[in-house]
C-alpha cells in the first residue's frame, strides 16, 4: 500500500468541526496528515495526525527560504496559494511518503483508501482537481511542476509574489498538466456542496442528477460517507462518497467532544448524533431548508465577502432550483 500524507498549515482558531474532522481522519488509519498550527487548544489528536505547534512567522520564514524574489503572505489565507509548492516547501518532514497532497478541514472524511486505491496511484502522478482535496507523486519531477510557465497564463511567481490573487492550486495546475498533455485523475467522488444554494446543493455533477439535491440527506457511519436522496419515484436510494465539503456553510455541529459518536447526520445545515434509519418521511423532513434563515445566516456569516456578483448568482440559483424542483 503506497503512502500518503496531507500537508494543513492552519494558524489562527481552528474551526468548530475541528474534532469532528479529526475523528474523520482516525477511521483512514492508512493515511496521514501533518498540521501546523498555532492554536494549543487539547483536542483528541489520532496516531494518524501529526500536530507541529509552531509560528506563523516560521512557516512565512520558511516559505521565503525556498524562493529568490520576494513572496507575499501578510495574511494567514494566502497560504494556500503556496499548495502545489508544498511538496517542496515541506520536503523535510513528507520525505518518506510516496503521495503528499493538501487538503481542507471544512470537510468530513468517508473511507479515502476504497476511492484512492493503489492501482489509481500506480497510473497518476496527480490525483485530484480542487484545492480541497488533491495529492501528488512524491518525486523531484512532479514536485516540481508548478513552476512551469504557461504562456498567456498567470503563473507561480505572479501568485506567490502577491500580484494576482488566483486559484494556482486549481485552474493554474490544471493550465500545467495541459501544456504538459499529462493525464491526472478527476474523478468526482466527493460531495462538494454549493455554497450560495439554500439547499444541500453538489457541484461537478452531472445536470441529469440535479434533482437529487431537492431531498437528500448524508450519514457518516463509523467512517463512511453516504448520500441518501429521494429518486423521482419517490424511492429512497444511496451513494457513498470519499468526503463531503462544506465550502464556508454556516453550519452547525452538534455533537460531545468527550464521548464522540460513531454515526452523524449532515442536512442543511447542521450536523449531529444520529442513530434511526434513513426515511422516505425523514429524507422529506430534512431533506431541505428553509431558504429564508438559510440567506439570512449565510449573508451574516459571509458578510465581509458579499458582493454584487454574487447576489445576483445566488437570486439565478434559487430560481433554478426553485423550477425544477419536483417534490
Amino acid at each position: 500500500m503506497k503512502s500518503i500524507c496531507y500537508i494543513i498549515p492552519y494558524f489562527g482558531k481552528l474551526p468548530q468541526n475541528f474534532q469532528l474532522w479529526l475523528q474523520s481522519c482516525s477511521k483512514n488509519e492508512t493515511v496521514n496528515w501533518i498540521i501546523f498550527t498555532d492554536d494549543a487548544t487539547k483536542y483528541k489528536y489520532p496516531q494518524n495526525v501529526k500536530v507541529i505547534y509552531t509560528k506563523f512567522s516560521n512557516i512565512k520564514n520558511l516559505i521565503q527560504s525556498k524562493f529568490d524574489f520576494k513572496v507575499n503572505i501578510d495574511t494567514y489565507w494566502r497560504l494556500s496559494f503556496f499548495k502545489p509548492a508544498y511538496g517542496e516547501i515541506f520536503q523535510e518532514y513528507i520525505k518518506n511518503y510516496d503521495f503528499w497532497g493538501y487538503c481542507d478541514i471544512d470537510l468530513m472524511w468517508g473511507n479515502i483508501r476504497k476511492f484512492i486505491t493503489d492501482d489509481i496511484l500506480d497510473n497518476y502522478e496527480r490525483i485530484g482537481f480542487q484545492g480541497h482535496s488533491t495529492l501528488f507523486k512524491n518525486i523531484k519531477e512532479v514536485n516540481e511542476r508548478y513552476k512551469v510557465i504557461v504562456p498567456n497564463k498567470v503563473n507561480y511567481i505572479d501568485v506567490f509574489s502577491g500580484n494576482v490573487n488566483y486559484s494556482f492550486d486549481e485552474n493554474g495546475m490544471d493550465n500545467i498538466y495541459k501544456k504538459l498533455g499529462l493525464e491526472y485523475y478527476k474523478e468526482t467522488n466527493f460531495a462538494h456542496l454549493s455554497k450560495y444554494d439554500y439547499g444541500f446543493v453538489l457541484k461537478y455533477l452531472p445536470k441529469e442528477d440535479y434533482y437529487k439535491n431537492f431531498r437528500q440527506v448524508f450519514i457518516w457511519n463509523d467512517g463512511n460517507l453516504y448520500r441518501y436522496y429521494i429518486d423521482r419515484k419517490k424511492n429512497i436510494n444511496k451513494e457513498e462518497f470519499m468526503y463531503i465539503h462544506f465550502f464556508c456553510r454556516p453550519m452547525k455541529y452538534e455533537y460531545d467532544g468527550n464521548n464522540l459518536s460513531n454515526r452523524y447526520i449532515i442536512y442543511p445545515d447542521k450536523m449531529k448524533p444520529f442513530y434511526e434509519e434513513v426515511t422516505l418521511k425523514l429524507l422529506q423532513k430534512y431533506g431541505k431548508s428553509s431558504w429564508i434563515k438559510y440567506y439570512y445566516r449565510n449573508l451574516y456569516y459571509n458578510r465581509k465577502k458579499i458582493t454584487i456578483k454574487k447576489i445576483c448568482g445566488n437570486i439565478r440559483r434559487m430560481v433554478m432550483h426553485k423550477l425544477f424542483k419536483k417534490y
